[in-house]
């Protein structure tokens, strides 16, 4: 690869990253340099509370930057704690967004489309409230 598609690559790449909020920016970073860490692992290990840790691995996954690659089982709990990578490469962060992006338009489309036939109010108001969550999810992978 040139140097010139290299740095057209990295610069795409800080661009997607530098949108980030400065606490999502710090989970991803901890989460690149560990290459897999489950919410617990970095709540301890950097003294995060894991409520801060868990919402921000809610939102880089809404935004296809990292993703969930095996699972740990947790020695307090005993239960499965579910590890997180980043996901490496421009190319593939944008695929998975297109595709994330294609998913949600279709879920919203078919739900308006069952919204305009005529239901009852609650189940308008459901779809409502789901047409704008998902809105909110485009908004993070377009």
């Amino acid at each position: 690869m040139s140097s010139i598609a290299i740095q057209n690559r990295n610069d795409s790449y800080f661009e997607i990253t530098q949108k980030l909020n400065k606490k999502c920016q710090l989970i991803f970073e901890l989460i690149k340099e560990n290459k897999g860490i489950t919410r617990q692992e970095l709540s301890d290990k950097y003294s995060i509370p894991i409520n801060e840790v868990s919402g921000r691995i809610t939102e880089l996954e809404k935004m296809c930057l990292i993703h969930a690659t095996g699972s740990l089982k947790n020695r307090v709990t005993n239960k499965l704690n579910t590890i997180y990578s980043a996901i490496h490469g421009e190319r593939l962060i944008i695929e998975m967004r297109n595709q994330k992006a294609q998913e949600l338009t279709d879920i919203k489309n078919g739900m308006v489309n069952d919204y305009i036939l005529g239901m009852s109010p609650h189940t308008k108001a459901l779809i409502e409230n789901e047409k704008r969550k998902i809105e909110k999810e485009l908004k993070l992978v377009s």
